[in-house]
């Protein structure tokens, strides 16, 4: 079974979206992240991201144990591949579009 392990808001207004996180649900923006991305951590780490845009969403990213495999398995059940296999800071990941149109990216740790 796989799980939700990361999270990235695509935000059109990046300072207004961190602001509204870290007053709503208490998130602190990290010191440190990569270029152009404003992380949230908890004290076990890292769990979500801020970048910009110019489409406002969330991207949730559910761990597989092969990103090739389960790509090809998610457009066998009718998804879109919205982006191939790309090499991230922390392993690989697909993004999806399914069959209701919601996105959801499929990542593999390094």
């Amino acid at each position: 079974m796989s799980a939700f392990v990361w999270f990235t808001n695509r935000s059109t207004r990046t300072n207004d979206t961190v602001k509204f996180y870290a007053d709503l649900l208490g998130w602190a923006p990290a010191p440190e992240g990569p270029p152009g991305m404003t992380l949230f951590a908890s004290p076990d780490g890292p769990f979500a991201g801020v970048e910009a845009s110019d489409q406002a969403s969330w991207l949730p990213f559910a761990k597989v144990d092969d990103v090739d495999k389960a790509t090809q398995r998610a457009t066998e059940l009718g998804a879109q591949v919205i982006t191939p296999k790309t090499q991230g800071p922390a392993g690989y990941y697909s993004v999806l579009r399914d069959p209701g149109g919601a996105t959801v990216a499929l990542w593999q740790q390094a």
